[in-house]
């Protein structure tokens, strides 16, 4: 009765979800009932649930975005073209762009802020600063100044440490004073003779070539006054010799006088620069030396490259502090305008752009031509600009705001060349002053004072004239000299236009170092430092025609015997020999060692008889070979260039001319001669050259008149380009052209190449 009471609970027969809703207790009870013979039930297995990930921080910023995040760096490639593609170089431009546009709003509304607060804001281009680095003087000024700043650009250190101060001491040109020996020139007569214009023809050359050379342009100069008819008293030079070889020095009181200063005291400082530099005593120890030569880095003075661009760092920072009052702390909120040569080395451009926002750490420069910058203080678009420096002149078209390569001219003289001319020569007339040596500073600055008071290219002015000059020393009082002239301050000047007194291979010296362009010339093609066409428009006289090729012979087919007669003439003469002389290539129609000269017979020509056998032909046709023509001779780049540098000045001017483009643009050049630069200030020098030109331009086929066109007015010549580059600020093209610090530190001189098209 018991047991049939008891049942056994009924299960579902899916196990799963039915199976979890039985209580422990009823298994329990299932087993007690059922006994051993009852199969157990499985225990449940356990719930798996999908992983929960935790939303990344990159999803939250990027997810509206249509950015791309960098995969990461493939190490298995590690020579990868990071930066070395234009696209590369495209992107790190665009980030610095992107950063200077930022910071130039910012400056905006900070300044449209001040305006509404009732402050004065800062100019737009109180923060702009222009850079015009010279090879005697250094101008430099805020874009927003009327005139630079302009001071000497030279270093003094302590040390016997070379220098170039005027490279000629007393003895000009390796003459001393006293050695006036040897026979006179044409044009220099002895004290008291007259001397006809028969007489000089019949003169012979003198033994010292640096009195023929005066020679040759006093023989010019009287030329040039017989043809304007203009006379004077060739006697007068004979006076001026024994008037200076009277004169005395008179000593100036020092209440009295205006030219003395006061000398700098070393004071136990390492260095000097500029003015100072130039007003340190001689017995100081201290040698000045010059960082910028031939408008290039000075590779002579210093023992290497990294020394020369440390005093150029020291001259800029000292500059910068005491004529601009800027600290190397505000140099980060600077930005700079270099202006570099229109012809020169693209290492200078590169290691000046590195030293600037490398390691003076400038906010961003942009790099111009001096041509390009001159048009624009000048107010024209299109002129020819012939910038006179102290050692060297370049000659540039510019066309249309653009600068034409190809017609850029550069020689290697310039004020300083006209200095030691007139040195020379005032030597060979007797100068009071006989402890000249243009070694020490102060005798130099001396000189190149004195030239530019007295030098002219007037020509009427031949006459003795006097003048006087001041002797300054750290010790004693001033010496006044006087000093009488007759042609000499003419004769000085007309060694632009003769080069022949102008000695250039003193002018060499042994480089300490080599500019290292650090692969530019691999990744950059510009014809910057190369020989352009108007340099070997100059020079076509080392490339001489190649000779005539040798004539070619034919046989005349109508003299020849035909084939019914079998024999020759009747009067039994050879056939006729015709001679031609076609144009033929020089280049590939030469015969070569191996070549010979064949005859040119016609098709249905018969065979010569014998009668030709005998009959004598010019060795030329003879069928020997020819023997091989001379090599023409090769030209280097650098002695191109060399070459051209020694172009006197009206030469170099119809070169660059000839080169300016089409016959039009050839005029507007013409008419429009742009004279700048510190050695244009040289009186009479532009209507000299205006005389002169015509008659080169005619030789070769250009325009018949030229004008000259003087720098603006109240503006000093030394200042066109500085002045020029501060009217480019202002324009919103310069925009595009500046080089921000971090872009320079990813690409580097790349950036050089995207901006600047002449580099």
């Amino acid at each position: 009765m018991m047991e049939t009471a008891v049942q056994t609970p009924s299960f579902p027969a899916t196990g799963g979800v039915a199976s979890e809703a039985v209580s422990p207790s009823v298994y329990e009870a299932s087993e007690i009932v059922a006994g051993p013979s009852t199969t157990p039930i499985p225990a449940p297995g356990p719930v798996r649930r999908p992983p929960t990930r935790k939303p990344k921080k990159i999803d939250g910023l990027l997810a509206y975005t249509a950015a791309h995040v960098p995969g990461l760096y493939n190490v298995r490639n590690p020579a990868g073209d990071f930066l070395q593609k234009e696209s590369n170089v495209e992107v790190a431009r665009q980030i610095s762009v992107a950063k200077r546009d930022m910071e130039r709003r910012g400056a905006a509304e900070e300044r449209q802020r001040s305006i509404e607060d009732g402050q004065t804001p800062e100019h737009p281009l109180a923060r702009t600063l222009i850079i015009h680095p010279g090879s005697r003087n250094l101008r430099l000024g805020r874009a927003n100044d009327f005139y630079p700043k302009e001071i000497p650009n030279c270093i003094a250190r302590r040390g016997d440490l070379p220098s170039r101060n005027g490279g000629l001491k007393r003895a000009a040109n390796g003459r001393s004073t006293s050695d006036r020996g040897g026979k006179r020139t044409k044009g220099e007569a002895g004290v008291g003779e007259d001397v006809t214009m028969d007489q000089e023809a019949d003169d012979t050359p003198a033994e010292d070539p640096v009195d023929a050379r005066i020679g040759y342009l006093r023989s010019y100069l009287r030329e040039k006054l017989s043809a304007n008819r203009l006379k004077t008293d060739w006697k007068d030079r004979d006076r001026v010799i024994a008037a200076n070889s009277k004169v005395r020095p008179e000593p100036i009181p020092e209440h009295n006088d205006p030219y003395r200063f006061d000398w700098t005291e070393v004071n136990g400082k390492d260095y000097f620069i500029g003015t100072e530099a130039l007003r340190l005593p001689e017995s100081s120890g201290f040698k000045v030396r010059y960082p910028i030569l031939y408008r290039s880095l000075n590779r002579l003075d210093w023992p290497s490259l990294q020394s020369l661009l440390d005093d150029i760092e020291t001259i800029l920072r000292d500059a910068l502090l005491t004529e601009l009052n800027i600290t190397p702390k505000e140099y980060k909120t600077y930005s700079v305008v270099v202006i570099v040569p229109d012809h020169g080395d693209r290492a200078y451009v590169q290691e000046m752009s590195n030293l600037l926002l490398s390691v003076m750490g400038f906010r961003e420069i942009a790099v111009h031509q001096e041509a390009y910058t001159a048009i624009f203080a000048a107010g024209m678009s299109s002129a020819c600009v012939v910038d006179i420096g102290a050692q060297q002149a370049s000659i540039t078209c510019v066309d249309e705001g653009v600068v034409n390569a190809e017609s850029r001219m550069k020689v290697n003289y310039g004020g300083d060349d006209i200095t030691r001319a007139l040195v020379t020569i005032l030597l060979k007339s007797a100068f009071p002053y006989k402890n000249l040596d243009l070694s020490r500073i102060q005798d130099w600055l001396m000189m190149d004072n004195l030239k530019i008071k007295i030098c002219t290219l007037e020509e009427h002015l031949v006459a003795n004239t006097p003048w006087d000059f001041h002797v300054l020393r750290p010790e004693g009082l001033t010496m006044k000299y006087a000093l009488r002239t007759y042609d000499e301050n003419i004769l000085a000047p007309l060694c632009l236009f003769d080069t022949r007194m102008i000695d250039f291979e003193s002018k060499k010296g042994e480089e300490s170092f080599k500019l290292n362009s650090d692969g530019l010339d691999d990744l950059i093609t510009s014809t910057y430092g190369e020989p352009t066409g108007a340099m070997r428009s100059y020079c076509a006289y080392l490339f001489p025609a190649p000779p005539a090729p040798p004539r070619a012979v034919t046989v005349d087919a109508s003299a020849a015997p035909t084939p019914a007669d079998g024999t020759a003439s009747s009067n039994g003469d050879a056939p006729k020999v015709l001679e031609e002389a076609p144009e033929i290539a020089p280049s590939s129609s030469q015969p070569g060692p191996t070549e010979k000269v064949e005859l040119k017979l016609p098709m249905d020509a018969t065979p010569v008889p014998s009668p030709l056998e005998t009959t004598p032909v010019p060795p030329v046709n003879s069928g020997e070979p020819t023997p091989p023509l001379p090599p023409l001779p090769v030209v280097s780049r650098s002695e191109l260039i060399e070459e051209a540098s020694h172009a006197p000045l009206d030469a170099a001017i119809v070169a660059s001319l000839a080169l300016a483009g089409t016959e039009n643009k050839v005029k507007v050049a013409c008419s429009s001669i742009l004279l700048i630069g510190g050695g244009s200030a040289l009186k009479g020098l532009g209507p000299f050259i205006a005389e002169r030109l015509p008659a080169l331009l005619r030789a070769k086929g250009l325009a018949d008149s030229v004008n000259l066109v003087p720098p603006p007015r109240n503006l000093n010549p030394r200042f066109v380009c500085w002045k020029g580059a501060s009217v480019m600020c202002n324009l919103e093209s310069l925009a595009d052209m500046w080089i921000g610090k971090d872009e320079w530190e990813a690409v580097g001189a790349k950036a050089l190449k995207e901006r600047y098209f002449f580099f």
